[in-house]
């Protein structure tokens, strides 16, 4: 069984080195949450609410921040969200579940009523093992036609300000018993990329699938972090990764590359992929290779291999700029080209969002050109 698990205790350190900081929840008061044990606080009736929700988006990192959220209004006044992320397929049972975190947030909550509107209050906020509280919120849920909703802020690196915001729905009593009723309801399903070999590197947990139109997925756990070509030619394998031929090794019919994996600074790993038979591979037919390399027509007019970055020049002013390690680009650039000389003008940061932390740390003003290469002047 591959060893993907690993990728959670790292993926905290990724998330909060690929800038993937949002802003924080609009819809609430921003006020920090006083502990749970504030007895003031507590709500003193007999009523119980359950509220779920669930956090999604399509990325490079997706196993690592995609999460559902079970909040448990108790009794007693106290407030329980616990998290569980699903991307990581594993739906065994909550108490040793590692995908699954009990009370990841808590607090309090009572009935109140605002700007003269019934609703519930919901203090929460992250608690460490020494008490010490951060990512307070406080908000407010409206019942419409019995059903509450509020926007609810969670700390993507507990203790941070890296935040996603999950909308939460519920009501009065409770729709799942248990923990494991809730990973029930919100578990998923694995399905690998199609694929006529999966290359698998178990010891570091990672996969190179190697689809049937020429095209190479590279997958780290469940995340696809690179991609690329494959091809047979006269019996020997042929691999770019990120627009970069990649050195194969041939020991008879056996083949074996490698991929250097920077997860985030101060992690990477070197995913070694082995394919034991190259002539059991059957070759994608010419003109279907995949995007990176066949027929497909070149982007822009042209690009530029910039250390990381690839720089797009896409007519005579403007440009974008690929990151193709995490699968991020960000147009809006413009430039300007003499001889060997590119100087390049960034959009705003409001314009790049997180991706300006990648120009600022990547990127530049001035490029020295040498044919297919940029190099940053100074």
């Amino acid at each position: 069984m591959m060893k993907r698990n690993k990728f959670l205790a790292l993926g905290l350190a990724l998330v909060m080195a690929l800038t993937l900081a949002a802003c924080g929840n609009d819809a609430a008061d921003s006020t920090p949450s006083p502990s749970a044990t504030a007895g003031e606080e507590n709500n003193t009736g007999s009523k119980t609410y359950q509220f779920t929700g669930k956090y999604e988006e399509d990325s490079a990192n997706a196993s690592m921040l995609n999460a559902a959220f079970l909040l448990n209004l108790n009794e007693d006044g106290t407030a329980v969200a616990d998290r569980y992320m699903f991307d990581n397929y594993d739906d065994s049972d909550a108490a040793t579940n590692p995908t699954y975190t009990a009370s990841y947030m808590s607090g309090t909550w009572k009935e109140a009523e605002r700007d003269g509107v019934a609703c519930l209050q919901i203090k929460l906020a992250y608690v460490d093992e020494a008490g010490n509280e951060s990512n307070g919120q406080t908000a407010y849920a409206y019942d419409v036609a019995g059903v509450y909703s509020f926007d609810m802020t969670f700390p993507v690196v507990p203790g941070m300000s890296y935040t996603r915001t999950a909308t939460m729905e519920g009501t009065e009593g409770k729709t799942y018993e248990d923990a494991n009723a809730f990973i029930q309801a919100f578990k998923a399903e694995f399905v690998a990329p199609e694929n006529v070999a999966a290359l698998t590197d178990e010891a570091n947990g990672g996969t190179a699938y190697l689809q049937p139109d020429g095209t190479l997925l590279i997958y780290a756990g469940y995340n696809n972090v690179a991609q690329g070509t494959w091809n047979v030619e006269n019996g020997a394998l042929t691999v770019t990764i990120n627009d970069a031929a990649v050195n194969v090794t041939a020991d008879g019919n056996k083949a074996t590359f490698s991929y250097d994996y920077s997860m985030a600074e101060g992690y990477s790993t070197t995913y070694t992929f082995v394919c034991e038979d190259v002539t059991a591979l059957s070759a994608p037919a010419a003109g279907e290779t995949g995007s990176e390399g066949g027929e497909t027509e070149a982007e822009g007019i042209a690009s530029y291999d910039a250390g990381g970055l690839v720089l797009v020049l896409l007519d005579d002013t403007n440009m974008k700029v690929k990151f193709p390690e995490y699968d991020m680009e960000r147009d809006g650039f413009t430039y300007v080209l003499d001889g060997n000389t590119l100087t390049v003008t960034a959009p705003g940061e409001d314009e790049l969002g997180a991706f300006s932390q990648i120009w600022s740390a990547m990127g530049g003003e001035t490029w020295t050109i040498d044919g297919n290469t940029a190099t940053k002047a100074g």
